[in-house]
């Protein structure tokens, strides 16, 4: 699951390219992404790592999303559905604390669920 929009002119050049991953965990697809397509401007990461009855996780925790974040390199990565339901296992500071492990601190921004942010291409 996941989307790759392109914003632009019908007949002119790309102005803005947003990932959105969807529930999904980290596979090979999202490498073949980071092959075909540079410049992603923003990447919106469904992390919570939800885990259902059984075992089976759904969403991806925060090492998952440092995955994406390092594998893709968007501009900005901004992580959403992370606290939605009690099933999801990884907080937010997961994620936080890997990007950091990783040294890839700035490339996240945080919206908490109410608040707005615009973003532009930088």
């Amino acid at each position: 699951m996941g989307s790759l929009l392109e914003f632009g002119p019908v007949s002119g050049d790309v102005r803005f390219r947003l990932y959105i991953t969807g529930d999904t965990l980290m596979f090979d697809g999202i490498q073949q992404i980071a092959r075909r397509t540079s410049d992603i401007d923003l990447a919106v990461l469904h992390l919570g790592g939800t885990t259902l009855p059984g075992g089976l996780v759904v969403t991806m925790d925060g090492a998952q999303g440092a995955d994406v974040v390092e594998t893709i390199r968007p501009a900005v990565a901004v992580p959403v559905h992370y606290n939605d339901y009690a099933v999801m296992k990884s907080p937010l500071d997961d994620f936080r604390r890997e990007l950091e492990r990783r040294g890839l601190t700035g490339r996240a921004t945080y919206v908490a669920p109410g608040e707005t942010h615009a973003f532009h291409r930088p």
